[in-house]
């Protein structure tokens, strides 16, 4: 039996192994770095050793702080006009980043959120949003009703978002 051989197929896995551990650490794909290791033998290894590292996906949500709708709303009772919030809401607009996240209240007065674009368009398909639904991003100051938002006739369209 040639021991050679086996020597020689037994030195690129363990390569092809070592490569997929150190991209895996590196926050690359192991699988692919696997197999060039197993290709390349010690020239892949070098070469992905010679790469900077990347920066690892988080996956953990932001630390937002939605404001609290119950808060909100004892604020607004308690003003002595009966007035509710001054706050010029025809300035606000809907967005379409997507990077921004979305928080609203649904019919049993629970926050849902955070949702990008995509969720907001599934809930409007699920017909969880109306004209009297409060929504919140970091970029409103407080809980604003899409009807009072300058183009919050627009969210009820299917075809804004």
């Amino acid at each position: 039996m040639n021991y050679s051989f086996i020597t020689m197929i037994l030195s690129w896995i363990i390569v092809g192994g070592v490569s997929a551990y150190i991209a895996k650490q590196r926050h690359r794909n192991p699988i692919v770095w696997f197999f060039i290791g197993l290709i390349f033998n010690l020239f892949g290894l070098l070469f992905l050793l010679l790469l900077p590292s990347k920066k690892p996906i988080s996956t953990e949500p932001k630390d937002v702080k939605v404001p609290d709708i119950k808060q909100i709303n004892s604020e607004a009772t308690s003003l002595s006009d009966g007035s509710a919030y001054p706050i010029p809401h025809n300035t606000l607009r809907i967005s379409r980043d997507s990077t921004i996240e979305w928080y609203f209240i649904d019919a049993l007065s629970a926050i849902i959120g955070p949702l990008k674009l995509i969720d907001r368009r599934k809930a409007l398909i699920e017909r969880k949003l109306d004209n009297q639904t409060y929504l919140w991003c970091e970029e409103f100051p407080d809980w604003t009703q899409i009807k009072d938002l300058q183009n919050g006739a627009s969210i009820l369209d299917p075809d804004f978002l």
